[in-house]
């Protein structure tokens, strides 16, 4: 995250603030040096506005920054290598790096930030090697570096192995149901794919369109939060769509007694029921059908179950 001096942020400093990131990124693999390929650009809103319907001529120019910077170091690789290996303490090598990036293209996108964590004039640059499967946006340090790591030794036969996923998934709910005592019957035939039995009570169903087509999620646990996502941001309904939505964009929560919902706003852009404004960090009551509006940008179709 760099501060910019006072007054309106111009192209220039954003391509300035993307070729300093580059050269920080740099990774050394052999006879090779790769540079970020993924450049993920944050700005202030206010000052997002005013690029807000040029963005693609501006990821142009960068692009373009990028490929002078790029074939500029490649035409004086020798000079540029030793004051790179320099600076990672390798200066007695004598082979120039050839400076690659890993994926075909400069992958350049720019975005609001939505979560009030940047001042005005402030620019923060997310950078990968190569483009990840799925993007999750606004999560992370600046430029991930890689690095060697021991083999883990091979588990026991009574230690189990431990999975770690890359994408948060929703958390099985506990307070559904108590724990049955264990008693010596026989043990019931095993359940089909259509046994109803199997299958957690749903309260209510979400239809939506996002960018990854018409879908329906079902309401089965008594609260659950709607949104964008992202590494450091958990949700049970993860939506594909603008930056408007933020990644925490809103809280519904079910009364265990009255069987009655409400939804709690919890994003920048608003929420609203049937056109009618939750309000910043306030909440309302759910009716049993209706239409829940993030951003103006997403609606939501709600029916209770």
């Amino acid at each position: 995250m760099t501060p910019r001096p006072s007054g309106r942020l111009q192209g220039d400093d954003l391509i300035g603030e993307v070729l300093r990131n580059m050269e920080e990124g740099l990774f050394r693999i052999r006879g090779k040096s790769l540079v970020p390929s993924v450049y993920r650009i944050y700005l202030n809103p206010a000052d997002y506005e005013p690029f807000r319907y040029v963005l693609p001529f501006i990821a142009g120019e960068i692009r373009t920054a990028l490929d002078a910077r790029l074939a500029k170091w490649n035409r004086t690789k020798r000079r540029f290598a030793q004051t790179l290996l320099e600076k990672i303490g390798a200066g007695d090598a004598i082979e120039a790096l050839e400076v690659v990036r890993a994926s075909d293209s400069w992958i350049v996108e720019i975005y609001p930030d939505l979560d009030g964590k940047l001042q005005p004039g402030e620019i923060e640059v997310y950078s990968e090697l190569g483009a990840p499967q799925k993007a999750e946006y606004g999560a992370g340090s600046l430029t991930r570096r890689i690095f060697p790591k021991a083999a883990d030794p091979e588990p026991s036969e009574s230690e189990p192995l431990d999975s770690a996923p890359t994408i948060a998934t929703p958390r099985p709910d506990f307070t559904s149901a108590p724990t049955a005592a264990i008693d010596p019957v026989p043990a019931a035939p095993a359940a089909t794919e259509n046994d109803e039995t199997t299958k957690p009570r749903v309260f209510a169903y979400i239809h939506y369109v996002d960018q990854q087509g018409p879908k329906t999620f079902e309401v089965a646990k008594n609260q659950m939060v709607i949104g964008r996502g992202g590494r450091s941001y958990w949700v049970d309904l993860r939506l594909e769509t603008l930056p408007d939505v933020s990644r925490e964009h809103c809280r519904i929560r079910r009364d265990a007694e009255t069987g009655r919902f409400t939804i709690e706003d919890l994003s920048q852009f608003g929420t609203a029921v049937n056109g009618k404004p939750v309000g910043k960090n306030s909440a309302m009551e759910l009716p049993p059908r209706g239409t829940i509006s993030l951003a103006g940008v997403l609606d939501l179709k709600w029916e209770t179950a």
